[in-house]
């Protein structure tokens, strides 16, 4: 149905429903098509729930292998229900339609799962690592909490991508035809029915399905390298075999959900791309979610082979009675409610002298990132988007350098240098943030001279303010969800024994360090997090400056390369000193002495918020030819 509307850019008909076109179109395969269907769908139903409650009332199965299982076979069983119902009454009805709100609640559910499963599958394969490289470990690291932790990751996750994709799609204007050639709402065909630019929707769809697919294969390569190299140190052919038996049904399992994905998506364009589109989304939709009880089921001989021998009865029995209690650790030690910070030295004569220095240094980056952000604020000829990410990065290295410099001014003046517990949390859930913010802040600044250099033309409409406004927010969310998981993990560790902090500020190696409980987790996570992050954030900077790298050697003036590597100096120079000092900060060789890694620390968290302003400030001309009019206009 259309519905006529009137906005400020003209009169068009809005569509308030779909037409779903299916699978065929003649009528005599429908009532076949539907009993197909019917059926593979009550198989998967039946096949997906009896897993699931044999895995729950079995106390065999109560093992981190088959929780995980289980919430496969879960999200199976969701994702088939989100299809199936609609395609099967649509077989029967001769109105084939969906309502504009149905449709979008079909599209979140499909990406949340998928992306979902993405994680799902990594996680079964982090526990065949864990089970297979550290067996002695195992039942310790992947603990009933443990694995409560790492599979609610994947689902808040999922769920809150999929809330961002389904909001691109919101903002899509559909007014000319309202037929969808599939037998469900997707992305692809709804972008080719807008009438409303779609580059945005398109780039945030190529960017969060190539992320999440590269990271969960990245996660399950690694997992695969570790796990083969540890067989192939079996000296007993049944070790092996066993090991190579436990992961046969995650194997199978993973090769046919990611099969499918890429005959989907990396397939040839051709005219009859569409029809077979729809014969591998059948595949992907219904065949999968059925196969994989099957998969596990039939080749999972762990199942049977429990019950033959007491032994290892007792083995899974143990095994599971760890697995499904909860140990709390902090039940006899006294709980630390402040700490103390050392801070950059302990000699009396240095105090005030650091005192001045970085407090005038503070002074220089907060009076500069302001008069940035309101520079950029105030003249129009600034309002474009490079300034725009610039009086952004101004405010995260405000808020950085603030996060740190107050409390360490302090601590110089001060006989008693204690910071308590709940701000010495604050302190690092903000330092966590910003530095993620920070990361991809100079990514999307990356992304905008890729724009501006390889896409002069659609510059302009492709990074409008609107598109620039959505980029900005997606650091910010990202990197205060982060911060906070990564602050949850520190709050889980218990603190009972000393409280010096050896450093001037709340640093996660420092406060591990003082831990007396298990760190396993959170260096885990940390690691995790830090690498993936900083190498992504990387890989969008490196794939930016190639595209502008061979664009420049393509102009023929020399006026025009020497204006095009202008405009990318400033940038390149805030990411070399940025990045350089992760490096030196983190991949220093270890040692007692911790001298270097303060005088790092103090680069990073003091002089870098300084040095971004003079370096975008002193190299730009547009700055600087700003700033100078606006000075001499007030005199």
């Amino acid at each position: 149905m259309l519905v006529p509307k009137k906005t400020a850019k003209g009169n068009y008909t809005l569509v308030t429903e779909f037409i779903l076109l299916g699978l065929t179109d003649l009528p005599e395969l429908q009532p076949i098509l539907f009993l197909l269907f019917l059926v593979i769908y009550l198989i998967t139903m039946g096949g997906n729930l009896g897993m699931m409650v044999l895995i729950r009332i079995d106390s065999r199965l109560h093992t981190p292998m088959y929780f995980f299982f289980a919430s496969l076979s879960c999200l199976d069983l969701c994702y088939s229900t989100n299809v199936t119902p609609k395609m099967l009454v649509n077989f029967l009805s001769e109105k084939k339609i969906i309502s504009y709100a149905a449709c979008l609640v079909q599209c979140y559910f499909f990406i949340a799962i998928v992306i979902t499963q993405y994680y799902i599958l990594a996680v079964m394969a982090y526990d065949r690592y864990m089970a297979i490289c550290n067996p002695l470990l195992y039942s310790n690291r992947m603990s009933k909490g443990v694995c409560i932790h790492l599979i609610a990751g994947p689902y808040v996750y999922g769920f809150l991508s999929s809330l961002m994709e389904n909001m691109w799609t919101y903002c899509l204007t559909f007014c000319g035809s309202n037929i969808i050639n599939h037998f469900y709402c997707a992305d692809p065909p709804l972008i080719r029915l807008s009438c409303s630019d779609t580059f945005t929707k398109e780039t945030s769809m190529f960017v969060v399905a190539g992320f999440n697919l590269s990271n969960s294969l990245f996660i399950f390569f690694i997992s695969y390298i570790f796990i083969l190299i540890a067989i192939l140190r079996m000296r007993s052919a049944e070790g092996r075999h066993k090991a190579f038996s436990t992961c046969g049904s995650h194997l199978m399992a993973v090769t046919v959900f990611y099969g499918t994905l890429f005959c989907m998506y990396v397939r040839p364009p051709a005219d009859k791309s569409v029809e077979q589109s729809k014969i591998i989304a059948v595949f992907y939709t219904f065949i999968s979610p059925m196969l994989n009880p099957v998969i596990y089921s039939l080749r999972n001989k762990g199942e049977t082979s429990f019950s033959k021998t007491d032994q290892k009865k007792r083995a899974v029995k143990v095994q599971s009675s760890h697995f499904s209690s909860k140990k709390i650790m902090r039940r006899s030690f006294t709980s630390v409610s402040e700490f103390i910070l050392q801070g950059l030295t302990s000699r009396l004569e240095l105090q005030i002298l650091f005192f001045l220095l970085f407090l005038a240094i503070y002074m220089v980056t907060v009076e500069g990132n302001l008069g940035t952000i309101i520079l950029i604020q105030v003249n129009a000829r600034l309002h474009t988007p490079m300034y725009f990410f610039l009086s952004h990065l101004s405010f995260v290295d405000l808020c950085f350098s603030t996060s740190v410099t107050p409390k360490m001014l302090e601590t110089f003046l001060l006989e008693k240098k204690t910071i308590s517990y709940p701000a010495c949390l604050l302190q690092r859930y903000f330092f966590i943030s910003l530095v993620h913010v920070e990361i991809y802040v100079l990514a999307l600044m990356a992304f905008d001279r890729y724009m501006a250099i390889c896409n002069p033309l659609l510059h302009g409409s492709k990074m409008s303010k609107s598109v620039c406004t959505s980029l900005i927010m997606v650091p910010y969310v990202y990197g205060a969800l982060t911060g906070l998981m990564e602050t949850m993990w520190i709050y889980n560790l218990a603190f009972c024994g000393p409280i010096e902090i050896n450093h001037f500020y709340c640093g996660d190696p420092a406060l591990m360090k003082l831990a007396c409980s298990d760190t396993y987790n959170k260096e885990l996570s940390m690691f995790v997090v830090a690498g993936f992050n900083f190498s992504y954030s990387l890989l969008i900077i490196l794939i930016s400056y190639i595209y502008i790298f061979s664009a420049t050697l393509r102009i023929r003036s020399t006026a025009g390369t020497c204006k095009a590597f202008s405009t990318c100096g400033s940038h390149l120079t805030a990411i070399t000193i940025f990045c350089a000092s992760l490096f030196f900060m983190h991949l220093r060789p270890p040692s007692e002495e911790s001298v270097q890694g303060k005088m790092m620390a103090v680069f990073y968290t003091t002089v870098i918020p300084m040095l971004n302003l003079m370096i975008y400030s002193l190299k730009n001309k547009d700055v600087t030819e700003v700033l100078t009019k606006e000075l001499f206009r007030r005199k």
